[in-house]
């Protein structure tokens, strides 16, 4: 692999001529950095040898000025004779804007953390990180990124924030270094596929769009999906937004013992609050006032009979209930709260005026110190891991540009056409999503819905479910469930 990664850049900049050329004496004296290291590892019952490159992508503008500085992680498969029939995976997580650690540490990485499969025990300290036994390395090269200000991603000097905190200048820069990536290693044969997470999956679906120009993707892996974000999130006019959200909400009462399968597995309980959710309770809920006395008891029932949410309940709330409110309501007779982001997980309710604490947060504890230790010990990078960003810092003002900007992914922009343009640049291109039933945040009803309405080949996207909740890997079986799926997915058919 080489380990100079030079950008061919394309954004825009402002900074006077008399700076730019100092800018440009400045990028031709210093190389970008790089930390090279050789290991192996046992993945998918296969002996690997790869190398590990933490490694500097200068992105520059049109008159050659650095304007974002890329550190990202890469494994390479050694000893891969044909390149041209090995695929490359793009990683990222959420936020905006976050860094890659999740799914480094979490999933994907050949290192990973040590989560106890027990949710309600206490998570060990001092915190352990294992080999990794699920990653595909056997069947794929992997890119860890982190976007701009996080991790150790800089904008330069000659750079500004502001292009980069936008949807889509985030997403642009992503792309460019995508393609600055290929070209620097000679994978432009290569099978390209791109991984997001929550918020990136908003960036991967721009990044389908941006990319389908000038280097089509083979693939795009959407985990927990935020593309149609008005489904997903819950405003008070949108009644679809609750129909679509029902199943998470049936699930979890599952889980919790609230709400009883009648001998169905909980696969099909979901199918069935799912039909039921889009069909008679979204005409319920779009009859409003209109609906009559009786219709409205008796969706007030069948809700409760899902959910364990008492029919009382909804009959004073609309026949609804929010997934913020539904974090305290389902256990309050216990005086405990779910967790948002894995609802597996439960904690103490919040006494008035305290702030609720996700009970999911004492997993995610883990992440940065085990990513910084791993980045230090076994990658051998030097830079002071105090530097190393998990979030990127003030951006509050994310602006969420095609929409009008301040209304964010809530606003009516259709991110998943930008998909679309994906399947039409390549015949084959494929689509896969992925979503922890526990998930109260990015749930498996929206999912559906995005693949129902999104007017994609049917037989070129897979919907996947796994027993967790947003960063369902956590749970191991389902960490081996969604790493099959993903090997799968990229291989050769």
């Amino acid at each position: 692999m080489k380990a100079t990664l030079l950008a061919l850049a394309l954004l825009t900049a402002s900074a006077p001529q008399a700076y730019a050329q100092t800018a440009r004496a400045s990028a031709e004296v210093a190389a970008p950095r790089a930390f090279v290291t050789h290991h192996s590892g046992t993945f998918n019952g296969q002996k690997v040898k790869y190398v590990a490159t933490v490694g500097e992508t200068i992105l520059k503008d049109k008159d050659g000025v650095p304007t974002l500085s890329f550190m990202t992680t890469a494994y390479v498969r050694e000893g891969v004779k044909d390149h041209a029939a090995r695929p490359v995976i793009f990683l990222f997580n959420g936020g905006p804007s976050s860094s890659s650690s999740w799914l480094h540490v979490g999933a994907f990485g050949p290192k990973r953390i040590t989560v106890p499969q027990d949710v309600g025990a206490p998570v060990p300290t001092p915190y352990v990180l294992q080999d990794n036994p699920y990653t595909v390395l056997d069947v794929a090269d992997l890119v860890f990124v982190d976007p701009a200000e996080t991790g150790f991603t800089r904008v330069a000097p000659g750079g500004k924030r502001a292009d980069f905190y936008t949807a889509y200048g985030d997403a642009k820069s992503v792309a460019q270094f995508a393609e600055a990536w290929i070209r620097a290693n000679g994978r432009e044969a290569s099978p390209k596929y791109v991984l997001g997470e929550s918020y990136g999956t908003i960036r991967a679906a721009l990044m389908a769009g941006e990319l389908a120009k000038t280097m089509p993707l083979d693939g795009v892996m959407l985990m927990g999906q935020a593309t149609n974000m008005i489904e997903t999130s819950q405003r008070a006019s949108n009644v679809m937004a609750y129909a679509a959200n029902l199943p998470a909400l049936a699930a979890i009462a599952a889980y919790h013992g609230r709400a009883d399968l009648g001998g169905k597995s909980m696969s099909a309980f979901i199918d069935e609050a799912y039909a039921y959710g889009m069909g008679d309770y979204l005409s319920a809920l779009a009859k409003g006032a209109d609906l009559d006395q009786a219709d409205r008891e008796k969706v007030a029932g069948q809700l409760q009979a899902m959910t364990g949410i008492s029919a009382d309940y909804y009959l004073a709330h609309r026949l609804m209930i929010t997934k913020v409110d539904f974090v305290t309501e389902l256990l309050k007779d216990k005086g405990l709260m779910l967790g948002t982001y894995d609802a597996r997980y439960v904690g103490p309710a919040p006494m008035t005026g305290e702030r609720p604490v996700d009970p999911f947060a004492k997993v995610g504890d883990m992440v940065a110190p085990l990513l910084a230790e791993h980045l230090a010990k076994n990658l051998k990078v030097t830079l002071p891991m105090s530097e190393y960003r998990a979030f990127a810092p003030d951006t509050r003002g994310w602006f969420y540009n095609p929409t009008s900007g301040a209304g964010g992914p809530f606003n009516d922009y259709d991110y998943p056409a930008m998909i679309g343009e994906a399947f039409a640049a390549n015949p084959k291109f494929r689509l896969m999503v992925g979503t922890g039933i526990y998930d109260l945040t990015t749930t498996v009803g929206p999912a559906r819905y995005l693949a129902a309405q999104g007017y994609f080949p049917r037989d070129q996207v897979s919907q996947k479910t796994y027993e967790g909740g947003h960063m369902a890997y956590t749970n191991e079986p389902a960490l081996k469930a969604f790493t099959s799926d993903v090997r799968a997915f990229v291989t050769p058919r």
